[in-house]
């Protein structure tokens, strides 16, 4: 199945491939990988420090494309070593389902 992956901040719109099982989830799965991304006990290499305040106290953010999307589904949802997802150039089909960033 085709997904069609847009970013509020970037006008480029990316396409990922996927099995349907995944691609029938792809909402539910997005808003997963939105609670692993922003949950400060997972280190990945998404994190980015932005600031720091007079007291010492460090404030995090996220930078993240479909890459970490991509990541996430292929190592940490579904880790039994096969790519369950991966983007493509040109789509030969139309996209089943869209999602936003």
């Amino acid at each position: 199945m085709i997904v069609k992956i847009g970013f509020t901040y970037d006008e480029d719109t990316v396409y990922i491939r996927c099995p349907s099982k995944v691609g029938r989830n792809i909402r539910r799965l997005q808003r997963d990988f939105d609670r692993w991304l922003y949950d400060r006990k997972n280190n990945h290499p998404y994190w980015e420090l932005f600031d720091v305040e007079e007291d010492g106290t460090e404030c995090w953010g996220v930078s993240f494309n479909e890459e970490a999307f991509i990541y996430w589904l292929n190592n940490v949802r579904f880790k039994k070593g096969k790519e369950v997802a991966y983007l493509i150039n040109d789509p030969k089909v139309l996209p089943k389902k869209t999602i936003k960033f």
